[in-house]
């Protein structure tokens, strides 16, 4: 395992956007804004929703499935067209990684583009019906009917509620067991604490040098550790990694800096499925 020592810069009141969340505190809710400025500027944003307050619970949105019992299990989707008309969502994060379909060549499109037909990896289940089965590999984020929130390579199917999956677990019982890869990306963690009702949204961003340029799989899993998380699993990131959050004004606001750009432009990317917060 690769050690490194960080120095950790905690802002909370930054750029405007503590005050701007602050009405949602009375839903168990904390938004957090972080800046790290070694060994590299790295910019993080934290939701911890604490789901004991009984207010909010962890919700998943799919795109729609394009060809019914066909392959596909999702056409990429701008995520606010999945929260369209969704007035109970109040913030949201991207979640399971993906992959397109070879084309007669054996070849795969992935300049990803709105309504592409995709392949969800690893579970993807909402109000108990399963999208996507657990599995290629993945680790499954879940909740059962108590409203627990657990980590685990296959999940309860007779108490399944909601469930994601990502990458792998990164932090299990306190204990850092990520794969040994140094790259820096964009990316996304959902983590929990012991009990699996304080659940935690991180979003770090990447690839913009001089602004926020990545972390490791390791410095994620360090990070979230120390901020309170038992058990961590690893979303998808890279140009996918993206938090939204309604602000006082219900309007809503994308508080990271997604990487992908069209002409030096912002560029959302779209997505096969998302992880909302729902007020109850």
């Amino acid at each position: 395992m690769i050690k490194k020592f960080f120095v950790f810069v905690f802002l909370f009141v930054a750029i405007g956007f503590c005050g701007e969340f602050s009405h949602l505190e009375g839903l168990g809710i904390e938004y957090s804004y972080h800046y790290l400025s070694q060994p590299r500027p790295v910019r993080i944003h934290v939701l911890k929703i604490n789901l004991t307050k009984n207010q909010v619970i962890p919700t998943v949105i799919a795109a729609k499935d394009p060809d019914g019992s066909g392959p596909a299990e999702a056409a990429l989707t701008d995520p606010f067209k999945l929260v369209e008309g969704r007035n109970d969502i109040i913030a949201f994060v991207n979640t399971n990684p993906w992959d397109s379909f070879p084309d007669e060549k054996g070849e795969r499109n992935r300049h990803w583009y709105e309504g592409q037909l995709v392949d969800i990896m690893g579970l993807v289940a909402t109000g108990g019906k399963i999208i996507s089965p657990a599995g290629d590999g993945c680790i499954s984020v879940w909740s059962d009917n108590s409203g627990k929130i657990n980590i685990s390579k296959l999940p309860d199917y007779k108490t399944l509620v909601e469930g994601v999956a990502g990458w792998y677990q990164i932090v299990k019982d306190e204990t850092i067991i990520p794969k040994q890869s140094n790259q820096l990306n964009p990316l996304t963690g959902i983590g929990t604490d012991s009990t699996g009702y304080i659940l935690w949204l991180v979003v770090a961003d990447g690839r913009q040098k001089g602004f926020s340029e990545g972390m490791s799989h390791w410095e994620l899993a360090d990070f979230m550790l120390k901020i309170g998380c038992n058990n961590v699993a690893l979303m998808d990131g890279g140009g996918s990694t993206i938090m939204a959050i309604r602000n006082e004004k219900g309007c809503w606001q994308v508080v990271n800096s997604p990487s992908d750009r069209v002409l030096f432009i912002k560029k959302i990317r779209p997505v096969p499925v998302i992880l909302g917060v729902r007020k109850k």
